[in-house]
């Protein structure tokens, strides 16, 4: 038997994020890279009519702004929150991106060593890596000083990357544990 799959932005197999309504693909499209952009004028058919904060099916209130999702979202006050990473509940979330917690690994360690991470680099060089600002390319990456340390999460189809508070080290360190470990609790059940 097959778990049903919760509503959400997901790869629908042919690199593009797609709109999963819980049994089928929209017609919804999106680009993760800055920001939310849908390619399709088209609403989900569950969008709401009135402007206002609403669950974006994320982990996350978004304000709707009668006919689009905007940038501006808030949690649910339960999150946890480190270098701009933040957690809440199932999700984890990035800037503008999220993605469900199950599945991911999180790495503290030097920009060096990050980078021939088999999965960073696969999504490097798949355009798939970000950072808190947007979709990095791989030279850009090229341009930090590779000593410096990096807290980044790694996904099947992407990677991202920030950067923890200079001198915190133990506490970028304990933070991916629990990103770790939340992930692989979410991934067993």
């Amino acid at each position: 038997m097959v778990a049903a799959v919760e509503p959400g932005w997901y790869d629908d197999g042919t690199g593009a994020m797609r709109w999963w309504d819980g049994s089928r693909w929209t017609e919804d499209f999106a680009d993760f890279g800055f920001g939310v952009e849908l390619r399709t004028s088209a609403v989900p058919a569950s969008a709401p009519t009135a402007a206002g904060w609403y669950d974006d099916g994320r982990g996350r209130m978004r304000w709707w702004d009668g006919r689009r999702w905007t940038a501006q979202s808030r949690f649910s006050g339960g999150e946890q929150a480190y270098a701009g990473v933040v957690v809440d509940g199932r999700w984890i979330h990035l800037g503008e991106l999220s993605q469900p917690i199950a599945g991911v690994v999180a790495v503290v360690d030097s920009l060096e060593r990050i980078g021939k991470r088999p999965g960073f680099s696969r999504a490097a060089h798949a355009k798939a890596l970000f950072g808190p600002r947007g979709r990095l390319a791989w030279r850009q990456f090229g341009r930090f000083d590779r000593r410096a340390l990096g807290l980044a999460i790694e996904s099947a189809d992407q990677a991202w990357i920030t950067f923890p508070p200079a001198g915190d080290e133990a506490g970028a360190r304990r933070f991916a544990s629990w990103i770790t470990a939340s992930a692989d609790h979410y991934r067993n059940r």
